[in-house]
């Protein structure tokens, strides 16, 4: 029988046990978390430094394929003229009279009539904004409500709204070239600007309604001159004579195709390239080159291009989405193996149509969707959070 100091004897021995296995349970837990991050910083650093790898896990791991089998979608008409966009979380149709506006599982939410022979639209985040181009209604869309609609006093050749609901609407057809009109958010009217002798092709307003912007043409015998105007908004309310603050100009017989804002600066997409103007300065980002097949400035802070890889042979052809920062001129690649029919952009997302594939790719060339169709893809719209692609009897739904 064991007496009472063998006993106490044992107790340090079971303690140091006690010890010891719970130095062991930590080591263990340590070697066990500092592999498991070894693995994460492994696969992230493969995920985001090899392509292959990343297409792979896009389609194995992170289920980003997605086929036409599993979107809902809306029955069209061939023979009926149907006119698709997509907007915020929405795809609406205008046909008949009809803007008929559904919600990403393709239910219906609201019609609601538009007189309109030959729409143009555009949308900032849930603003719809719908015209008839060379007509005279406007018509302003919140979420699936409207907000405003305004019938003009000219033909409108030019529509832009911002995030903010404020619109701006090119006029033509009248004893001037150009009236350029500015509304608020409830429709009221906040200014005129009127041109005699040159055409306004393009417009935007800044995110804080501070600056209108607009694209003017010169022609004088076989010149063309395109110039970028900026216009105080305040100014322009106040003392419309000096509501110009700052002129633009290109170099002799190139075109300026689109301006859009990043905060106070113009980003302005022309036939040659792609330009900064800033407080009366011109910086030239890119010049475009034979390689560049496609290019976009609509994006949030970004602009973007399609180039042929410089590494293609007659075996292998190869295409780089190139996409840049404009504050910190930071650029991302996503290479693209196949033919490209077209490229879409809106805010953060890029949509390359391969005819059979979409690739929805973001700001940062992440694939972030890649969309598979047995059917020729006729066209593709973008909203923020929908995309609305298109066929000749159907449109199907996909959320991004």
């Amino acid at each position: 029988m064991e007496s009472k100091s063998e006993k106490n004897s044992n107790v340090p021995h079971k303690k140091r046990r006690k010890l010891i296995g719970k130095k062991a349970k930590k080591i263990i837990v340590t070697i066990f978390i500092a592999i498991l991050v070894i693995a994460i910083i492994v696969i992230i650093g493969l995920y985001l430094g090899n392509n292959s790898v990343r297409l792979w896990m896009d389609k194995y791991i992170l289920g980003k394929d997605v086929g036409e089998e599993n979107l809902p979608k809306i029955d069209i008409e061939q023979s009926e003229n149907i006119s698709v966009y997509a907007y915020g979380g929405y795809v609406a149709t205008l046909g008949n009279g009809k803007l008929t506006i559904y919600n990403n599982s393709a239910n219906v939410v609201n019609t609601i009539d538009v007189v309109v022979n030959s729409p143009k639209f555009c949308s900032y985040g849930k603003y719809l904004l719908i015209a008839d181009q060379e007509g005279q209604n406007l018509y302003l869309i919140y979420n699936d409500s409207l907000q405003w609609h305004k019938e003009m006093e000219g033909d409108i050749s030019q529509i832009y709204v911002n995030k903010n609901g404020a619109v701006c609407a090119v006029l033509s057809g009248t004893t001037y070239k150009s009236i350029i009109v500015m509304f608020n958010i409830n429709g009221n009217e906040e200014f005129r600007t009127f041109l005699s002798t040159t055409t306004a092709t393009d417009v935007t307003i800044s995110d804080d309604n501070k600056y209108l912007s607009y694209v003017e043409i010169k022609t004088a015998g076989t010149t063309i001159e395109s110039l970028v105007k900026t216009i105080s908004i305040e100014k322009a309310k106040n003392v419309p004579s000096e509501a110009i603050i700052y002129t633009y100009t290109t170099s002799p017989n190139s075109l300026l195709l689109k301006i859009k804002y990043k905060n106070d600066k113009v980003v302005a997409y022309c036939d040659e390239g792609i330009h900064i103007y800033q407080q009366g300065n011109d910086e030239e980002i890119l010049k475009f080159d034979n390689k560049v097949n496609f290019a976009d400035i609509n994006l949030n802070g970004h602009f973007c291009l399609v180039r042929e890889s410089d590494a293609n042979s007659l075996l292998n052809t190869e295409y780089e989405l190139k996409i840049q920062n404009v504050d910190s001129k930071k650029e991302h690649t996503h290479l693209i193996k196949s033919a490209i029919k077209n490229i879409y952009c809106k805010d953060d997302i890029i949509a390359i149509n391969l005819g059979n594939e979409v690739e929805f790719v973001n700001t940062n060339g992440w694939l972030t969707k890649k969309f598979t169709s047995l059917q020729n893809i006729r066209d593709i719209k973008l909203g923020d959070e929908v995309a609305a692609i298109i066929y000749k009897s159907k449109i199907e739904i996909l959320s991004l």
